[in-house]
């Protein structure tokens, strides 16, 4: 058993909560501009079912205008103009994941480099009959972002919310805080995030924002890899860990990451291998 320093990393870990939020969006634009390229095989191919069960409860009429936040390399925007017949706007702040989504989906859709909330708040009224916002609610701000959304959408206008939930990786989370616990001097920094511990929550938040909550879900999604290594590899290049690479000093990340790595495998490994487990929350809600 490891020497773990729980009340020197605990105050490390107050300390360092105390930093502006800022530096965490920039570490995430940071993160998603580095693995845009292999996004796609790596999340999107992986959780493609459950965006497309979200959109086949969602119905969007044919002639809809829509709006994709955090809309990542596209492939929901590029849905929705499908089904809609329309030309949909993704938004999403990491430009290297939008050189992607207009690479590939540039014929049929739009796409903006920008913060969602601020991308929200320069919008006209009743604008929109449609917003769609895939896996990436919990970097963002839910509560202001939900008043906005309320705001742009037309009356019986509809927005359709899949993310990971507060408690998707809690057993990669609970290992990586027991690593950091042995070399407390080794965090740098603490991701600031606002992820939903579930699809109740969100129907709350919906129904205070004057949204009439029509559909929710629960679930989970596993992937199984042979090594810690490839464990930390694939949580990183499918965004669900974004700006994790960077809680290290730089001086110590390969003994802290190798170091992690063995603990998932400790902890994390089944006769199939070491499974990874995403869960997740949905929701649908339409404007009164």
């Amino acid at each position: 058993m490891s020497n773990r320093h729980w009340l020197a990393f605990v105050y490390r870990l107050v300390r360092l909560a105390g930093r502006p939020s800022e530096a965490t969006s920039e570490l995430i634009r940071s993160s998603y501009d580095r693995i845009a390229g292999g996004y796609d095989a790596a999340w999107t191919d992986h959780m493609r079912g459950l965006s497309l069960e979200l959109l086949d409860r969602l119905t969007p009429p044919f002639g809809a205008r829509c709006l994709d936040l955090t809309c990542g390399t596209g492939f929901v925007a590029a849905e929705l103009a499908r089904r809609c017949g329309t030309r949909p706007v993704g938004v999403d702040a990491s430009a290297g994941m939008l050189d992607v989504a207009r690479r590939e989906h540039g014929a049929t859709c739009d796409f903006v480099v920008a913060d969602a909330l601020e991308y929200l708040r320069a919008q006209p009224a009743g604008c929109a009959d449609i917003v769609t916002c895939g896996w990436g609610l919990g970097y963002i701000r839910p509560w202001k972002v939900l008043g906005q959304i309320v705001r742009v959408l037309r009356p019986g206008g509809q927005v359709a919310i899949i993310d990971n939930s507060l408690f998707s990786l809690w057993r990669v989370i609970w290992c990586a805080t027991k690593t950091f616990a042995e070399r407390p001097e080794a965090l740098d920094h603490v991701m600031k995030v606002r992820f939903l511990p579930g699809s109740r929550t969100l129907a709350w938040m919906m129904a205070a924002r004057g949204l009439r909550p029509t559909y929710t879900a629960d679930g989970s999604k596993s992937y199984v890899v042979a090594t810690g290594d490839e464990a930390i590899a694939r949580l990183t290049a499918t965004g669900a860990a974004a700006g994790f690479e960077f809680a290290a000093r730089p001086e110590m990340k390969d003994e802290i990451f190798s170091r992690f790595a063995r603990n998932l495998e400790r902890d994390c490994s089944g006769p199939a291998g070491l499974e990874i487990t995403h869960r997740y929350l949905a929701a649908i809600g339409q404007k009164r």
